[in-house]
């Protein structure tokens, strides 16, 4: 569906915040179908997260894309979604045709490819540190984990050079992660920003529509 026409499909009047637990049930009710694939049942109302209007219902397959969708639009605080972080290196290994998997979220979000690939390059800038962080030999990584780390290094090239000496070079194998981060002093104990969990170009991981 073209992007004008969700947007006659909104109700600026409806503030997600605002709508009591039984509205929200009443309106999944009355719009039984999710209005994004038309194919699983609604299970959610969608709301913009800027402006707290109500934009439609969606299963949860669908509100759960568009959410990650939206989070690679914005500099995390921690560590970012995998699912935004994947769009980031979907768009790294093929451009704006990687996006062309996409027009109906994108209609819906009103959101043009130039504008959906614009806000991924100014997050990109906004994460311009490489570090390299690795655990512990033999340590399992969970939200308790203690990592050890460097940086921040030059630049991507000597990030991945750190990156594989730590996960190929001799002795027991370590998790290792490169995180891009924000340039705002803050001395990390864990990776955050965008994380970089495989070697070598993002192509060969995430291209040709992978």
């Amino acid at each position: 569906m073209p992007a004008a026409l969700w947007r006659e499909r909104r109700e600026p009047e409806r503030v997600y915040a605002r709508m009591p637990d039984a509205e929200r049930a009443q309106l999944l009710r009355r719009r039984p179908g999710c209005e994004l694939c038309r194919r699983r049942p609604s299970a959610a109302v969608d709301h913009d997260a800027a402006t707290g209007f109500v934009r439609g219902v969606l299963c949860r397959s669908c509100n759960s894309w568009l959410g990650s969708m939206e989070a690679a639009l914005r500099v995390p605080g921690r560590r970012m979604q995998v699912q935004a972080a994947y769009l980031h290196w979907r768009f790294e290994a093929d451009g704006t045709d990687a996006l062309a998997w996409y027009p109906g979220e994108l209609a819906y979000l009103d959101m043009t490819v130039k504008r959906f690939a614009d806000g991924l390059r100014r997050v990109r800038r906004l994460l311009p540190l490489p570090y390299v962080y690795w655990t512990a030999s033999g340590q399992s990584v969970t939200r308790n984990s203690e990592w050890t780390k460097t940086g921040p290094l030059a630049d991507a090239e000597e990030a991945e050079r750190h990156h594989c000496r730590l996960r190929y070079g001799p002795g027991p194998r370590q998790v290792v992660l490169t995180a891009f981060e924000p340039d705002d002093g803050m001395n990390s104990p864990v990776p955050r920003g965008l994380v970089k969990t495989f070697t070598g170009d993002a192509r060969s991981w995430f291209g040709g529509g992978a």
